[in-house]
């Protein structure tokens, strides 16, 4: 029997990777904080910030929007789908794929794309 593997909404995903970027640029909670405030345009206080990592254990998951997404993405110098892409051994679910998202429905949503041209 294979091991069960931690199942995480797109929210989640972004909650995890958020904690591997902080922890990679070896910062606090506090610090992230303080770096995050200049692109967000507020600043979270270290419990909203460690509130938002809290967000992997499922009990209150923070819901980024594109903005904050955006603003995290740039501050921490790592493309969107850096963020959006599951940890090693978790899966992505969403509403309709309660099962998870498999490989070409991750590759497909996340790929890169050019730009559009207007119409």
């Amino acid at each position: 029997m294979s091991p069960r593997r931690l199942r995480l909404t797109p929210n989640q995903v972004v909650a995890h990777n958020l904690t591997v970027a902080r922890v990679e640029r070896g910062w606090s909670q506090t610090q992230a904080a303080e770096a995050l405030e200049p692109f967000l345009g507020v600043r979270w206080s270290r419990a909203s910030y460690s509130a938002v990592e809290r967000s992997v254990d499922g009990a209150r998951v923070k819901q980024f929007s594109a903005d904050e997404l955006v603003a995290i993405a740039r501050c921490f110098d790592r493309p969107i789908t850096w963020f959006l892409t599951p940890p090693d051994g978790a899966i992505a679910v969403t509403a309709d794929r309660p099962r998870g998202l498999d490989a070409s429905v991750l590759q497909r949503t996340l790929r890169p794309v050019g730009r559009r041209k207007n119409a």
